[in-house]
């Protein structure tokens, strides 16, 4: 094993960022259920629910103006041009500025439509997290391009722990949900200003050049148009139950979302940091030898995902019980149903980002919206007819019936793998579905 890490040629480096990804994903995750353990007896379920309701705006502002800088340094053939790097980074800062200026004009109007005043206060505040993140270096980025994430994955979570600590503090001494959005700002503080100081590579500096510019808004046009799609897709169920349930509810069922989104996180971010670069490294579409090692890699990260997801269906509700007080007793079921509902989502997981990878940013956004669609479609029938079981259920019905359309076009770049991705999905099927069964009796209680 130790011989196959060493050296810098894809495979040793390719596994070397696998392993500090999930390194970085289970520390920060670690982290993250160890601060909530602690919060959840520090404050009420409301202050959750209130988050819940910030963090479907923050995300979805981020989410409607992204322009594609982060892909198009991984896979522009510019991208270690320290003209585009600069120019990538300028538009960054730029856009974290509009978008605090938005969450401000948004803050009114979504205090009026959940009914909930502090909303007013906590989103501008909880937005600066966003103008912060902005000066991100683009080295993060140039990082995740050639595969050397061990530097950063340290930073990031020496980041982690420090902002958790600053934030249990807060929660000690305010007993407020003021807590929850100060450990976010500083957060985004701590993470961005340790990323400065410690990659190495050249400082960033304000600059827009005309071609880097238009390749990045050529490119980012068909992206940010994706990412409003991406949305619906990743928060549309929240924001839809959010304005059918209590605020307590909707804290607790975030405690569920939470848990439930571990095998989630985990596997995007080797997706996204591992899977998207290869891409773009070895082409599927070139070689039968690059489509086998592709295939291979896209097997082991789907495997994980649906694997600690029959783990978190099995143990849930359990878990729920014993490591949170009654109060927080729905989240159990709700962890079970999203690790089933979950499966066909990652039994491909990551295969979109080969159009990416190949520049078809415009067919990524066609699939993208094909997904917002039929997600949004489900979750409003589904939470009008089921509740919340319905919008729990309503990814896995989305992303069956969209499956045959993203079949189609990863199969133009020799990226669909059938066997694997329907094999997978079976076996998560058949073992999710099993504890469902198994603990019925808990789960009816959601209805």
């Amino acid at each position: 094993m130790t011989s196959h890490l060493r050296g810098e040629g894809v495979k040793a480096r390719s596994l070397r960022a696998a392993l500090m990804s999930v390194a970085n994903v289970v520390g920060n995750n670690g982290l993250r259920l160890i601060s909530n353990l602690i919060l959840t007896r520090l404050l009420f379920p409301e202050a959750f629910g209130l988050m819940a309701l910030v963090q479907v705006f923050i995300y979805g502002l981020q989410m409607f103006s992204d322009l594609g800088i982060n892909a198009s340094i991984v896979q522009s053939k510019h991208g270690d041009d320290p003209r585009f790097l600069h120019t990538a980074w300028t538009l960054q800062v730029m856009r974290g500025a509009v978008l605090w200026v938005v969450a401000l004009g948004l803050a009114i109007p979504a205090a009026a439509i959940y009914d909930e005043p502090q909303l007013r206060q906590l989103l501008p505040v909880v937005a600066l997290s966003v103008i912060i993140g902005g000066f991100q270096p683009s080295r993060v980025m140039l990082a995740s391009r050639h595969l050397k994430l061990e530097r950063l994955t340290i930073i990031e979570l020496s980041a982690q722990v420090l902002s958790i600590m600053l934030m249990l503090i807060a929660a000690w001494w305010w007993r407020s949900v003021w807590s929850l959005a100060f450990g976010a700002v500083m957060t985004a503080v701590l993470r961005t200003t340790f990323q400065a100081l410690f990659l190495d590579g050249d400082r960033d500096r304000f600059r827009l050049d005309r071609a880097a510019t238009r390749e990045i808004l050529g490119f980012g046009a068909f992206i940010f148009f994706s990412t409003i799609a991406t949305f619906a897709v990743t928060m549309g169920g929240r924001a839809i139950l959010g304005a059918y349930v209590a605020t307590d509810l909707l804290g607790i069922f975030s405690i569920g979302f939470m848990l439930a989104a571990l095998p989630d996180l985990a596997t995007t971010q080797i997706a996204r940091r591992v899977l998207f670069p290869l891409y773009r490294i070895k082409p599927p579409i070139e070689s039968a030898e690059n489509q086998t090692s592709l295939f291979r890699a896209h097997r082991m990260v789907a495997g994980l995902a649906i694997a600690m997801s029959i783990i978190l269906a099995c143990v849930g509700v359990w878990l729920v019980d014993a490591l949170y007080d009654t109060r927080y007793a729905l989240a159990g079921p709700v962890v079970v149903l999203i690790s089933f509902a979950s499966i066909p989502a990652y039994a491909v997981i990551g295969s979109q980002n080969v159009l990416l990878a190949s520049g078809d940013s415009r067919r990524y956004f066609f699939l993208q919206s094909a997904m917002a669609i039929a997600i949004i479609a489900f979750t409003y029938l589904g939470v009008t007819r089921a509740g919340v079981v319905g919008v729990l259920m309503a990814p896995a019905l989305a992303n069956l019936l969209i499956y045959p359309y993203r079949a189609a076009l990863t199969a133009r770049y020799k990226a669909w793998d059938p066997v694997g991705e329907l094999s997978l999905m079976a076996i998560g099927f058949a073992a999710t579905g099993l504890a469902v069964w198994v603990q019925w009796d808990r789960i009816i209680t959601l209805f």
